[in-house]
């Protein structure tokens, strides 16, 4: 199962300076929250987007996920609130993945607790990053951009293969260095991660053995301490 998090009203920060793929009263809306939360500034739709500053719209994520394999039969959790710009923005995504899940068809209202703070996501994102790495993906947008508004424009020979170059190219599965603003709960590498070959044996991974190690370990404490040494060999007199 894939869990997918995209448009939702709880990021209208993300979409204020990239207006253009939403319907003139989304619009009014976005230029209030940018009117009243930002400084005046000029922002033009098609310049941020060349340069991968404006978020993937749910379409374009299912062209990745489909792009690199995966098929109609993959399950997805989306992992959001409401979604800002409607069902229809959902529309080529559910096309592509049918088996599309929310919070309210897997559980009942009465299980769900609304968590709007706090650091429920970041330590999702932190668990996830700390037992593989491998298991989020965060497309380059930089890098994909110019093959998505190739494909708008009727260039879609090659689309997949594009796609799958960026992905391969993309840190999406290895570790990488924190960067603000970004959560220690979200990534704690370097701090809270071993290491294979350390400049500080402090940071030296255990072996593979670990439990043999402790165990060896803690059989020759049990062996070399003198109490010890002084009743085993009392209750081999005893014995004897």
């Amino acid at each position: 199962m894939i869990c997918m998090r995209t448009l939702t009203s709880y990021g209208l920060e993300w979409f204020y300076r990239c207006i253009d793929i939403f319907n003139p009263e989304e619009q009014s809306i976005l230029k209030k929250y940018r009117k009243e939360n930002f400084a005046e500034k000029r922002l033009v739709y098609k310049e941020r987007r060349a340069i991968g500053k404006c978020p993937l719209t749910p379409k374009e994520v299912g062209l990745i996920l489909h792009a690199m394999g995966f098929d109609n039969s993959t399950r997805i959790y989306l992992a959001a609130g409401e979604l800002f710009g409607g069902e229809r923005f959902m529309k080529h995504f559910r096309d592509l993945f049918p088996r599309l899940e929310n919070h309210s068809s897997v559980d009942s209202s009465e299980e769900l607790v609304t968590n709007t703070q706090g650091n429920f996501a970041n330590n999702l994102l932190g668990h996830r990053l700390y037992y593989g790495f491998r298991t989020t993906i965060r497309p380059d947008r930089k890098a994909l951009a110019p093959i998505f508004i190739d494909r708008e424009n009727g260039r879609t020979e090659g689309f997949k293969e594009a796609v799958r170059r960026v992905m391969l190219k993309t840190n999406f599965g290895g570790p990488h260095k924190r960067v603000s603003p970004e959560s220690f709960y979200t990534n704690s590498w370097p701090e809270c991660f071993c290491q294979v070959s350390p400049k500080n044996p402090a940071d030296k991974c255990p072996p593979d053995n670990v439990l043999e190690v402790l165990d060896s370990r803690l059989e020759n404490k049990v062996t070399s301490d003198p109490e010890t040494l002084a009743e085993k060999n009392s209750t081999s007199r005893t014995e004897g």
